[in-house]
């Protein structure tokens, strides 16, 4: 079956004309080792070597805590990731339209258009990260900048899934290899020894330092989940779903922890104003230009996959448009969000952060639920019919999903809101994530369980 699959491919330079719809099984192809190179590129990014930068450049950690802290969350967040990225196959739509078993038809367009403002967001940032990157090397202004990264990976997404995964398999490439010479310099000239920085840390001290890194880093990664199945729904339908989790896990914490180890390094010695200073004041200048070269290639990489999720959630919230329409509107939207964002330079880190929490306070109870309803309750395999049928107008779901962010309320902790317990036990960092996901999760669990639902 597989083999019949793959004798189908499209040719790669053909625009996508599937949208949401299922993918017929005459139509599959690929291999659960595209999931491994898409993940791996996906996170050898910039915005991984940021997150491994925060915890000893701005939150006063020593190296040895921010490792620690940055790998227990950069594999929950890839164990999740993995998960989603493992339900495309026997599904055969995209990751938010299975989400419309837990939450209805209508209920789901809730998540869909958080979805689709995480995807601007996230597209904005890789994308302002691309743009300094531009701006270092060519002098040029920033505007220009800007829309000269975004109009690349606007093409690539309008031309759709399988360039996708041809772009993200050479850009990992092209990055890895250069990579190797930002991780020479990360970790020759880090301090790898430090204790940390006090005069950073704040009221939580050393253990609210790691809480926070913790969610940060897994929810940069566990945050792509949201699109997990977009580039896994054209594998044949009998692939193994262990093979994917593997492969996508695999991929995604691979590359996440060789950034996050570097970024980490890199910032221990060095003050950060820019993004770029990630690099430039820690490597010669003409060796700092190549290095710069690959991480504007992984920014692409990044905003790609960004660009196309976030085009097929317009999609599922009624857009009558083509799925290529969808993704220049969504690159069009994001690239004036990047432009509004990211032009004073000496705030990204902060806005930066700050997206990081706002993204984890949604996708969190999100992902508690779609978990509890695909390991407990979605055993049987689903008829595709359901997934489009608008008579399951809202199912329980939505009211946990509500629930479990009003409760999480009080533990949030960042700069544009903190919470009643987060003031009082600033020790704990950010729990929001995992209390919203916990309260989620078990909700659902609780209401599909003493509740006959119309099936």
């Amino acid at each position: 079956m597989v083999k019949d699959a793959q004798a189908v491919r499209p040719p790669a330079v053909s625009v996508e004309h599937h949208g949401i719809e299922r993918i017929p099984d005459d139509q599959r192809h690929g291999s659960p080792r595209s999931a491994f190179s898409l993940w791996f590129a996906g996170n050898l990014q910039y915005s991984a070597l940021a997150v491994g930068a925060i915890p000893t450049a701005f939150l006063g950690l020593g190296f040895g805590e921010a490792v620690l802290s940055l790998a227990i969350g950069i594999l929950i967040g890839s164990v999740l990731l993995g998960f989603a990225a493992s339900m495309g196959p026997r599904a055969g739509v995209p990751q938010m339209i299975q989400s419309r078993i837990p939450f209805g038809y209508y209920g789901n367009f809730l998540p869909v258009l958080l979805l689709c403002l995480t995807g601007l967001g996230y597209f904005a940032v890789n994308t302002v990260l691309g743009a300094y990157i531009v701006r270092e090397l060519f002098g040029l202004p920033f505007l220009v900048s800007l829309v000269a990264v975004a109009a690349v990976q606007i093409v690539i997404a309008i031309v759709g899934h399988d360039l996708v995964h041809q772009a993200e398999r050479f850009l990992a490439i092209v990055a890895s290899v250069l990579f190797v010479i930002l991780t020479w310099y990360g970790l020759a000239k880090g301090d790898l020894a430090a204790s940390g920085d006090v005069l950073h840390r704040g009221a939580g001290g050393v253990a609210g330092g790691m809480l926070t890194t913790v969610a940060l880093a897994s929810t940069r990664t566990f945050g792509w989940s949201i699109g997990g199945s977009d580039y896994t729904r054209y594998l044949p339908r009998d692939t193994s779903r262990r093979r994917v989790l593997l492969a996508a896990f695999s991929g995604a914490s691979l590359a996440g922890l060789w950034m996050a180890v570097v970024g980490a390094a890199i910032g221990t010695v060095i003050t950060v104003d820019s993004p770029t200073d990630l690099v430039a004041k820690l490597i010669p200048a003409g060796l700092a230009a190549v290095i710069l070269v690959a991480l504007l290639a992984a920014s692409i990489s990044g905003s790609v996959l960004d660009i196309y999720t976030a085009s097929l959630g317009l999609l599922m919230v009624g857009a009558k448009v083509r799925r290529w329409i969808s993704a220049i509107i969504i690159g069009v939207l994001g690239t004036a969000v990047g432009f509004i964002a990211g032009h004073n330079a000496g705030s990204v880190f902060g806005t930066f952060q700050n997206f990081l929490f706002l993204m984890g306070y949604w996708i969190g109870p999100w992902l508690g639920i779609v978990v509890v309803d695909a390991v407990v309750f979605g055993r049987q395999e689903i008829d595709p019919q359901r997934y489009f049928d608008r008579t399951r107008r809202f199912r329980p779901g939505l009211a946990t999903f509500v629930i479990a962010i009003a409760v999480s309320v009080p533990f949030m902790d960042q700069s544009l809101y903190t919470g009643v317990f987060a003031a009082r036990f600033p020790q704990f960092g950010d729990l929001t994530p995992w209390v919203a996901g916990a309260v989620a999760a078990l909700a659902y669990y609780l209401i599909r369980r003493y509740r006959k639902a119309d099936e």
